[in-house]
C-alpha cells in the first residue's frame, strides 16, 4: 500500500517540484493581453515548446484576420498603419507572418537579433525534441528536423519570403485609435495590432555569486568539441543544463552539474536517462560526469570553484563554467507597455542592506497588487471564521440564525434520511459552500488550464485532482456518506469506526476532509 501511494505521489506531482511562480505576461486563452490590440505569443505566453510557440503565433494571426475583416478595410495612404506589426523573428512570430501573408494582411517583422536567434544559439548538433509527437501546429510552418543545424536549414527554407526589419523595440503605446510600437532606432511602426513573439533568451538569470562576471562563465554553449578534455561546470536542473552536460561530456570534457535539488524532474525523460548512464559509465569519447545533487555555487575562481551542499563545501575544477539557469523575461519592456504581468510586486530589493538603507525601492513596488492581496487576505480569514465551527463568525451566525442555518428547519420538514433532508441538512453548514466553492474553482481552472497546456500529462494530472477534490472531498462527505449511513445502507459501526465521533453532522465531515486531503496534497500548487 506505501509503495502504490508513493507511486501516485510521484506520478501526480513529479517529485514535488516547486520554485518561484514566474512572472510572464497576463494573457488569455485567446493571447490577448490587457491592452487592447497586443498579444504575447512563444515562449512568455506559456509552455516552452517549439510547437507550442509555432500553433499559437500561426492561431493568434488567425484571430487578427477575422477580427480585421470584420472591423473593414483600413484607409488607403502612405501613413496608414500596417495591419500587424510581429516582434521578434521567431518560430512563433515567423509562424504569425506565414499565416498574416496567407490572409492578404499587411504586416512587418522587427528583430532586435537575428532570424530563430534562440535556435542558432542551441550547441551544435543539439537533438530536437518536437513534443508533443501527435500535435501539428495550425498555420503552415512546421518543424520536423532531429538536430539543430537541419532544423534551421528547414525554418529558413520555409521562410524565404518573409523580410524582416532589424529593430529593437522598447514599448507599445497608444496612438489615436492604433499602436505604436517605439523602437531603439527612432523608425517608430503604427500597427492597428501588434503580435509580441519576442521570446527571453537574451535576458540570462544570475547565480548571485562573487565571480560569476569572469570571462569563462557563460551562458550557452556553441560547440561541445571546443572543450575536449577540459574540466567544465555545469549549473543547472533544466533540459538546457543537462543537453548541455551531456554534449560536454561526449565531446570529451570532465564535467561536473551542480543542480540544487535532489532529484532531476524539469529535464524531459530521454535528457534525465542519459545524465544518469554517463554519470555511472562514462563516454566512449574517454569524457566523465559527475552530478552534484542538492548544491548551489558559492563562488568561482579562476580554474576552480566552490559549491556547498548537505555534505559540506567542496572545491571542483573548472576551467569554463556553464550557467544553464533559465533566463528572465524582459520585464521593463512589458511594464513600459502597460501590460500587466502575473505575479508581479514591482522591483523589490536585492538585498537586506539595501532594503534598510534606502527608501527608494519602495516607489516601485505595486501598491495596488500589495493592496489587493492584504484585501484578499482579510477576505479569506473572515470566511474562514465563517466555515470554522469553532470560529467567532461562525458562533454569531449560528446565534442570530441567519444563512445558511435556516435550511435546517426546511431539512427537518422533509422525509427523515431522504436525499432532498440530506441536502439541506448539509447546505446548511457554512463548510458545505466553502468546500463548493474550493471544489468550482479547482474544475473551472483546471478546465483552463488544460486548454491552455495541451498536453497528456497535464490532461491526466489535472482531471486526477479535480476527480479527488469532487468526489472523495465533497460528494463523498457532504451527501453520499450521510445519505447511505442514515437509510442503513454501510455496516453496522463503519462511521462510528471511521469517524471517532457519535454525531457525524457535526465533526464527521471534517474528519473525512482531513484524511482526504493527505490523499490530495501532492498536488496542491497552482493551476496555471
Amino acid at each position: 500500500m506505501t509503495n502504490l501511494l508513493s507511486r501516485y505521489a510521484h506520478w501526480l506531482h513529479l517529485d514535488y517540484p516547486g520554485g518561484e511562480v514566474e512572472r510572464l505576461p497576463r494573457v488569455d486563452e485567446r493571447f490577448r493581453t490587457n491592452v487592447r490590440g497586443v498579444y504575447v505569443v512563444g515562449d512568455l505566453a506559456g509552455v516552452p515548446l517549439l510547437k507550442f510557440s509555432m500553433d499559437g503565433g500561426a492561431r493568434v494571426a488567425q484571430q487578427i484576420g477575422e477580427e480585421l475583416r470584420q472591423e473593414g478595410p483600413r484607409e488607403n495612404g502612405a501613413e496608414d498603419p500596417v495591419d500587424v506589426a510581429i516582434l521578434g523573428a521567431g518560430a512563433a512570430g515567423m509562424a504569425a507572418a506565414k499565416t498574416c501573408r496567407k490572409q492578404g494582411l499587411s504586416f512587418e517583422v522587427l528583430e532586435a537579433n537575428r532570424r530563430f536567434a534562440t535556435v542558432k544559439d542551441f550547441q551544435k548538433a543539439k537533438p530536437i525534441y518536437t513534443y508533443p509527437d501527435d500535435m501539428t501546429p495550425s498555420g503552415d510552418l512546421r518543424a520536423t528536423a532531429l538536430v539543430k543545424e537541419d532544423l534551421v536549414e528547414e525554418l529558413e527554407e520555409q521562410t524565404t519570403e518573409i523580410a524582416v526589419r532589424d529593430a529593437e523595440a522598447e514599448q507599445i503605446e497608444r496612438a489615436g485609435g492604433h499602436l505604436r510600437v517605439v523602437t531603439a532606432e527612432g523608425e517608430d511602426l503604427e500597427a492597428r495590432r501588434v503580435i509580441v513573439a519576442i521570446g527571453r533568451s537574451g535576458n540570462f538569470r544570475r547565480l548571485g555569486t562573487p565571480g560569476e562576471d569572469r570571462g569563462h562563465v557563460h551562458h550557452r554553449l556553441h560547440d561541445p568539441a571546443d572543450y575536449a578534455g577540459e574540466r567544465a561546470l555545469v549549473v543547472g536542473g533544466g533540459d538546457s543544463a543537462a543537453e548541455a552536460a551531456i554534449a560536454l561530456t561526449e565531446a570529451g570534457a570532465q564535467v561536473t552539474l551542480s543542480y540544487r535539488r535532489a532529484a532531476f524532474f524539469r529535464p524531459k525523460p530521454e535528457n534525465t536517462d542519459r545524465l544518469h548512464e554517463l554519470a555511472e559509465a562514462g563516454a566512449a569519447s574517454g569524457g566523465t560526469l559527475r552530478l552534484v545533487m542538492e548544491s548551489e555555487v558559492e563562488e568561482i575562481w579562476e580554474g576552480h570553484a566552490r559549491l556547498s551542499a548537505p555534505s559540506g563545501e567542496e572545491t571542483v575544477e573548472a576551467n569554463v563554467v556553464f550557467a544553464m539557469i533559465g533566463s528572465e523575461a524582459p520585464l521593463d519592456f512589458f511594464r513600459r507597455s502597460g501590460i500587466e504581468l502575473r505575479n508581479d510586486w514591482g522591483e523589490t530589493p536585492d538585498s537586506w542592506r539595501e532594503a534598510l538603507t534606502s527608501t527608494a525601492w519602495l516607489d516601485d513596488l505595486n501598491w495596488g497588487r500589495l493592496g489587493a492581496f492584504a484585501a484578499f487576505f482579510l477576505f479569506m480569514c473572515a470566511v474562514f471564521s465563517w466555515k470554522n465551527s469553532s470560529g467567532l463568525l461562525y458562533g454569531w451566525a449560528q446565534a442570530a440564525g441567519t444563512f445558511p442555518f435556516t435550511l435546517a428547519e426546511w431539512a427537518a420538514a422533509l422525509p427523515e434520511h431522504s436525499l432532498g433532508g440530506v441536502l439541506l441538512t448539509s447546505a446548511s453548514s457554512p463548510g458545505f459552500y466553502y468546500t463548493l466553492a474550493y471544489s468550482a474553482i479547482v474544475v473551472i481552472f483546471g478546465w483552463r488550464r488544460v486548454r491552455r497546456r495541451r498536453t497528456q500529462y497535464v490532461a491526466w494530472q489535472t482531471a486526477t485532482l479535480a476527480a479527488i477534490q469532487v468526489f472523495p472531498l465533497f460528494l463523498l462527505p457532504e451527501i453520499i456518506l450521510p445519505y447511505l449511513g442514515g437509510n442503513g445502507l454501510l455496516p453496522t459501526g463503519l462511521l462510528d469506526a471511521l469517524f471517532p465521533t457519535s454525531e457525524w453532522s457535526a465533526h464527521g465531515r471534517e474528519y473525512w476532509r482531513a484524511y482526504g486531503f493527505i490523499l490530495a496534497w501532492p498536488s496542491c500548487r497552482p493551476l496555471s
